[in-house]
């Protein structure tokens, strides 16, 4: 069994003052570093930021194979009260699954103003898919390949995610992306779809599908970076995405902002 990871590395942080809030939600298997960058660029423009680590990651493979789509979940939103609590506005950004975790919120919680969504799936590719109700009681565990898709392939060491994956886990990340997928006409905030043209872990086809579904939203963008993989926010075109999500955000909560601000100094 792998090494488990070096829990300073792969802790939850919080970065970030004010009164508007992101919250950036790592991938499946992955760990909150994903998105420090992401996150720092956020925070020097005014945004407090919290990244946490969701139920089962940032540990060991044996934890996240005991866990659920519905415990990841439950995690999320008890970070995303946490940080509306803290707030009168809130985003959420996520990354990979942690993307289609931010799709769940916005459908499901209308505290979400807006939402960018980097790579999400909203279902798996592969044959294998079919067998997997069945293959994780007799194969449990999978390895991922060593082919890395990222234009800068020096940027995957900024990736700390797990080695081996449970197949018990990757069912539940195929029931999560079927749940969601359902779900994405619920969504009535502004969502900016962004995802790598070399993508080989979600098919970029995800991005037009969560576009096409997504009718009640009163905005959608959706933008592919024909050089990046599937960490955008690590990846090559990692400045664009930042300076894209910080629009997107600053787009459509200024105005809330601004009348939260207003309110507070009226009542002083």
């Amino acid at each position: 069994m792998l090494e488990p990871f070096d829990p300073v590395v792969v802790a939850p942080w919080r970065i970030g003052a004010g009164s508007r809030g992101a919250l950036l939600l790592h991938g499946f298997a992955g760990t909150p570093p994903e998105l420090r960058r992401l996150g720092e660029h956020l925070a020097a423009s005014g945004w407090r930021c919290h990244a946490p680590a969701l139920p089962g990651h940032a540990a060991t493979p044996e934890a996240l194979e005991r866990t659920t789509w519905r415990d990841w979940v439950a995690g999320a939103q008890r970070a995303l009260d946490e940080l509306a609590a803290e707030c009168d506005v809130t985003v959420v950004a996520g990354q990979s699954m942690g993307a289609t975790m931010a799709l769940h919120l916005a459908a499901t919680d209308l505290r979400v103003a807006a939402v960018a969504s980097l790579a999400a799936p909203v279902r798996l590719a592969g044959f294998l898919l079919r067998l997997l109700p069945a293959l994780k009681h007799v194969a449990r565990w999978h390895r991922p390949g060593d082919d890395v898709d990222l234009w800068n392939q020096d940027a995957v060491e900024e990736l700390y995610s797990y080695g081996l994956r449970s197949t018990r886990a990757i069912n539940e990340l195929n029931r999560f992306c079927a749940h969601v997928r359902d779900e994405l006409a619920q969504v009535r905030c502004p969502v900016l779809v962004l995802h790598g043209g070399r993508d080989r872990t979600v098919d970029p086809a995800c991005a037009d599908e969560i576009a096409r579904r997504l009718v009640c939203s009163t905005s959608v963008e959706r933008h592919v970076f024909p050089r990046s993989g599937h960490a955008l926010s690590v990846d090559v075109d990692r400045e664009r995405v930042n300076m894209l999500v910080e629009a997107w955000f600053e787009r459509f909560t200024a105005a809330a902002h601004a009348a939260a601000a207003t309110a507070e100094a009226a009542a002083v």
